[in-house]
């Protein structure tokens, strides 16, 4: 067996360890295969994140950006009873595939799906409000929305970005928005290498 092959095979049983998923999560995957939906592993992760947050407080979460749903699926679950998410979506038939994989799972009545663009529907949103933060889909509008999304996050709150090691044409951006990141006293991060690199990020 090649080094690579066992690499697969000890990737595989760790899957079906920590990060199995349900079929509904399955199905969202399927429908919103085209909107770069989170891996199973980034599945996990998220619900694990969200998990974390406290009880009760400030545990609210924003998604930007619907990515199938999947990634919904992860986190309402792992949320506090009284928690809700809220997710902002551009696209239509994003928009569309994430509000039927919530309403398939029976989450409709903890999320809040939004139609419109993130940098229209963010700085409606209230200072402080929100636990966590996803921010995901299309890099180039990372940077122009970092601002809005840390005004939202709560002290101790933490972002997430995916995809911040993407290869291509969005790599200056990526790197501006690392940059920036990286520059601000009031911020700790942390790159996570694995699916494209994923940035988290914890406000003081």
């Amino acid at each position: 067996m090649t080094a690579s092959s066992t690499e697969d095979t000890i990737r595989a049983e760790l899957r079906d360890l920590f990060a199995v998923e349900g079929q509904a999560i399955i199905d969202a995957r399927t429908r919103g295969a085209d909107a770069s939906p989170v891996s199973p592993e980034e599945g996990a992760l998220l619900r694990w994140l969200a998990g974390r947050l406290p009880r009760t407080g400030v545990a609210d979460v924003v998604e930007v950006g619907a990515a199938g749903g999947v990634g919904a699926l992860h986190l309402v679950p792992a949320l506090p009873p009284e928690a809700t998410l809220t997710v902002i979506e551009s696209d239509t038939n994003a928009h569309a595939h994430a509000a039927e994989a919530l309403e398939v799972a029976g989450h409709s009545d903890r999320v809040r799906t939004i139609l419109g663009e993130p940098a229209e529907v963010l700085p409606r949103l209230t200072d402080a409000r929100y636990g966590m933060c996803v921010l995901q889909g299309n890099p180039a509008r990372y940077p122009a929305l970092l601002d809005d999304v840390l005004r939202v996050l709560a002290p101790g709150g933490l972002l997430v970005v995916r995809g911040v090691l993407r290869r291509g044409d969005h790599g200056p951006v990526l790197a501006r928005l690392l940059g920036s990141v990286a520059e601000r006293e009031e911020l700790d991060a942390v790159v996570l290498h694995e699916h494209d690199g994923m940035l988290l990020v914890t406000k003081r």
